[in-house]
């Protein structure tokens, strides 16, 4: 499946002898980082934490030396990561629904030991909500430390750098084993030094605006890290004015796959060598592009041998080209595999 950013075809410079090379863009859909939730269309997002104590993971220093330590309220951290991955995951189109579970469903109330769900509870939650998947979050710690000592001049320097520690759970409706995940994270804040202690503090954020800023961002990486990606990539034509390859470069531009096959086909058993590697070449993106990668790579190659035919230093360039290429389209065809039960 691939959606097309741009089918205008932009002429590049003459870098071949016999033929002109035009580019595209395409966007291609990569699968999951993490492949957890691979086939689930009906997610549930859910609070499974104990709030941080207000007292806890909050650190000073001054020169070196450790001062009392002071309180943040995170009681809203966990709902901030959970709200972000939720926001994140509906919004990338990839899934029918996406809520959030937002009162607590731990029922230890002990903030300083994990109690993942039971397989009956989380069950329960597939079919209270019709959800075929959950990803839970179990526990998330963030700490700091905020820290100013002297440099040079009298000057002052100040750092606040937050760390977190998340535990995760990915529980598929009907399954009896659950996957587990971690992930740890840091933020830094720095303020270029300055003549007074307190100006350098004070150039720094409100801690408890910087912590719910990572919290944030720990639940966009994750719920980008569990939802398949789309990125742009750039491909090549090739050009030539044999009346084969131009048939096939109208048809392709109007997204007629099979009808610029065909047309690159009439190319291709022309019996020259040069507009036969070149439409050998421009066939391998057009199976491309039908998703077809055992023609695509069949051509691939017979480009690569047709281009050695041509016997000079430009042909030998052409099939350094179409080896990368060749690299491309075996990823691609992993790729694909890979996302072929979404």
């Amino acid at each position: 499946m691939k959606r097309f950013l741009s089918l205008s075809l932009t002429l590049l410079a003459a870098i071949t002898l016999s033929a002109q090379q035009y580019f595209f863009t395409v966007d291609e859909r990569h699968p999951a980082e993490r492949p957890l939730l691979h086939g689930a269309q009906r997610i549930l997002v859910v609070n499974n934490t104990v709030p941080q104590p207000e007292e806890f993971g909050h650190s000073n220093a001054e020169d070196g030396t450790m001062l009392n330590s002071t309180s943040v309220n995170l009681a809203d951290a966990a709902l901030r990561c959970l709200f972000a991955a939720t926001q994140t995951m509906d919004g990338s189109g990839e899934y029918l629904q996406v809520e959030l579970m937002d009162i607590s469903q731990n029922k230890s109330r002990n903030f300083y030991s994990r109690s993942p769900m039971t397989i009956v509870d989380e069950e329960r939650l597939c079919t209270e909500y019709e959800a075929d998947a959950l990803l839970i979050l179990n526990h998330l710690v963030l700490y700091d430390m905020c820290e100013s000592f002297p440099v040079n001049d009298d000057q002052y320097y100040a750092y606040l750098q937050a760390y977190s520690q998340t535990h995760w759970t990915v529980h598929h409706a009907g399954n009896t084993q659950d996957a587990v995940f971690t992930t740890a994270d840091t933020l830094l804040w720095e303020v270029e030094p300055v003549y007074a202690r307190a100006s350098a503090l004070a150039g720094l954020p409100d801690r408890h605006d910087a912590l719910l800023y990572l919290a944030q961002q720990i639940g966009t990486d994750v719920a980008v890290s569990l939802t398949p990606q789309w990125s742009p990539a750039t491909h090549y034509l090739y050009d030539n004015p044999d009346a084969g390859i131009q048939r096939g470069m109208r048809a392709f531009q109007r997204k007629l796959w099979q009808d610029a096959i065909a047309a690159w086909q009439q190319a291709l058993d022309s019996g020259d060598k040069k507009v036969s590697a070149i439409a050998a070449a421009d066939m391998a993106i057009a199976a491309e592009m039908m998703g077809d990668y055992t023609a695509a790579l069949d051509y691939a190659n017979r480009a690569i041998r047709l281009f050695g035919e041509w016997k000079n230093a430009d042909g030998r360039q052409q099939q350094v080209n179409m080896r990368y290429y060749l690299d491309h389209l075996h990823t691609r065809q992993a790729e694909e595999s890979a996302l072929s039960a979404d």
